[in-house]
Parts: structure tokens; sequence; C-alpha cells
């Protein structure tokens, strides 16, 4: 982690410590200048910014400029988690938490605060496993670089479009009576998130004297939770497999459904990555 934030301070190019096959391989394409990234950040930031001024959001125009600064704290230290452990550790509690602080009792804020942070950094981590595989498999990053512009242009109709589609032509949508299930429980979560968060807010939820203020300590924990097990797997090997962010991250990936929708995944998973796995690595690493 701490080389990462060097890298990310010094600028280093990505051809400088690797020798590779790949590398030497993509070192015939030209690399995007980093100013492009820098200008296709400020042109986003300036038009979120200004949508929230303009429109009668009432929210403040500094809740996409706070959430920026957020996912630029994060974006390395979860990108790093993400490569070793293909565990996505996601930040919209600490989004929520910090946004519910800083914009108290106003929902609409929180949420675009929240967008800007924690989505950023999810997709700041999806472009950057994007340009990975056009690395391994030697496309130019410029046209990596195009096509995930296209696309995040044209997505931001298409899925306004899809939104309000299901919202105006789908009778009762996201409610229990949805007649064809489309119950919408991801969504419900979000909106629950909104009220506790944004209109609640942090201080009555989780301040001195409020009923969950013991909670907080779980950050506390959390923080410190992976050093014991560091020095247990120096001694026995069967701790070095256990990593804490990934142990924690399990309860979450259940949520928000129940146990029926997820528990099919897991003798699959058991059977192509413990037995398939151990018994045919061949045809495991083919195909799976």
């Amino acid at each position: 982690m701490v080389t990462g934030f060097k890298n990310l301070i010094s600028r280093k190019s990505a051809f400088t410590n690797s020798k590779d096959i790949h590398t030497r391989l993509m070192r015939s394409y030209k690399e995007v200048p980093e100013w492009i990234y820098l200008v296709v950040l400020c042109v986003s930031i300036g038009i979120g910014a200004a949508v929230i001024a303009v429109y009668p959001t009432g929210a403040s125009p500094a809740a996409a400029l706070y959430g920026v600064f957020l996912a630029v704290l994060f974006c390395v230290p979860c990108g790093i988690i993400k490569a070793v452990t293909n565990v996505e550790v996601t930040l919209n509690v600490i989004a929520e938490l910090f946004g519910g602080l800083w914009f108290p009792g106003n929902a609409n804020a929180m949420n675009f605060f929240k967008a800007y942070g924690y989505i950023t950094t999810l997709h700041t981590l999806y472009f950057a496993q994007d340009l990975k595989l056009a690395h391994y498999i030697h496309i130019p990053p410029w046209v990596t670089f195009s096509c995930q512009v296209y696309a995040t242009l044209v997505s931001t109709f298409v899925c306004t479009a899809a939104l309000n589609y299901q919202m105006k032509k789908i009778p009762g949508v996201c409610t229990p009576e949805q007649k064809d299930r489309f119950t919408c429980p991801p969504i419900n979560t979000a909106f629950a998130a909104s009220v506790t968060w944004g209109t609640l807010g942090p201080k009555k939820m989780f301040g001195a004297g409020a009923t969950y203020n013991g909670l907080l300590w779980c950050f506390l924990a959390g923080a410190f939770l992976p050093i014991p097990f560091y020095f247990l797997g120096k001694k026995w090997k069967v701790f070095r497999y256990f990593h804490a962010p990934v142990f924690l991250y399990g309860g979450l990936f259940w949520a928000p459904y129940n146990l029926a929708n997820i528990w099919p995944t897991v003798p699959i998973a058991w059977l192509f990555n413990y037995y398939i796995k151990k018994r045919y690595l061949g045809w495991w690493s083919k195909y799976n």
C-alpha cells in the first residue's frame, strides 16, 4: 500500500519497474497522457456541480468535490485489496457516514456525496481492471480509453431512459405487492440508507448517547484486526490464508437477500474451486 501511494505521488511510468513480455510489447503503443484524464475529471466534476446547483436538489455543489476527494483517498487501498483478493471493498457506508455529517438532515446532498465518492471509486477500479485486461491481450491504451469514455456517455442516457421507463410504465414497481416480483431489494436498501444517514443523520444514530454509538468502535476494531493474524501467520501456516477484509466482506455479500438466494452458489463454488481444481487443474484453468 505504501508503494502504491509512492507511485501515485512520483507518477512513475508503468514501464519503469516491469520488464515482462507484455510490458515490452505494450511499449509499441502510445500512452494516454495524464492531462487527458485530468481534463475528463475536471469536466465531469464541473458538470456534476453545475447540475446540483441549477436543479432544485437542495444540495450544495460542494458535494461533488468532497465526494471525489474521498475517492482519491481510497482508490489505492481498495484497488490493492481488489487486486490481491478479487473482493471489492465498497465505500458506501463510509460515504454515507461522512456525507451525513457534512450535510446533516439533507438526504439529497448525502446521496450526491455518496455517488461521487463511492461510485467514482468503484468505477475507477473497473477502469483499472479493464486497462489491466487490455495490457495482457495487447490492446492499445487509447482504444481502451476511448471505448470507456464513449460507453460511459452512452450508458448515461440509456440508464436514465431505462430508469424512467421502470418508474413510469411498470405498475407498483419496487413495492411488496408488485405482481411480477419487481420488489427491488437493493433499491429499498439504498432508500433506507438515505433515511438513516441523510434525513436522520449519523449524530442521531451514532452520536454520543445515541442508540448505536457503540458501533463506532467497529472502525477501530477493523483497523487493528489484520495485525494479530499477520503475526499468527508467521508462526502457523493456516493463518496466512486468513484475510480480514475478505472475511468481514462475507457478511455484506449476503445482504439484502435471504439464505435461499445465496446458498445455491455455495455447493457450485465448492465443486469448481475445490474439487475440480484439485483433481482437474488443466480443465479448471481453461474453462472456470
